[in-house]
């Protein structure tokens, strides 16, 4: 399925922070917030739309800081050795149908042509086994699992994965 990236606009970040995910994903489900907005909508750590062929916004990633499970103190691309940090998203109607895989892959493809990375680096909740299978389906392998507190949700078991670019 072919996708199409495109800057985030705020028309698409206010969609996507509409989104609700059912349990046990409702961690992922956005609150509407402008500290948010400005997070999607901020260029130094870029969040891009995903459409599909039709032009439906199905998605979104994130490349760089705003991937990362902490607090930085300024957005950046790049991470040590060229790594991007990537973050995604798949609207929640279309998640747990067999589109992962391709969706990952497509993300990565684009990072590659638009940044020429050399690893790429992620982040997911340890609960979700369905995208750490299909992380590892695209190459990625876990590095180390550890708690990260999170200011709404208390602490967090996250997993990192990485993989080369």
């Amino acid at each position: 399925m072919p996708y199409t990236f495109t800057f985030m606009s705020e028309k698409d970040a206010r969609a996507i922070q509409t989104w609700q995910y059912e349990e046990p994903y409702t961690i992922y489900s956005y609150t509407p917030s402008e500290e948010g907005l400005a997070e999607l909508l901020e260029p130094r750590s870029p969040h891009y739309a995903v459409r599909d062929k039709q032009g439906e916004l199905i998605g979104f990633f994130c490349y760089g800081t705003s991937a990362q499970v902490w607090e930085n103190a300024a957005p950046a691309l790049y991470g040590e050795d060229r790594t991007i940090d990537i973050g995604l998203g798949l609207r929640p109607d279309l998640t747990g149908k067999g589109l992962g895989l391709t969706f990952v892959e497509a993300g990565l493809a684009f990072a590659r042509e638009q940044f020429a990375p050399r690893h790429f680096r992620l982040f997911v909740l340890s609960f979700n086994k369905r995208a750490i299978r299909v992380y590892e389906r695209a190459g990625f392998t876990r590095v180390r699992e550890f708690m990260q507190l999170n200011p709404v949700h208390g602490e967090l078991q996250f997993v990192e994965m990485r993989r080369e670019a």
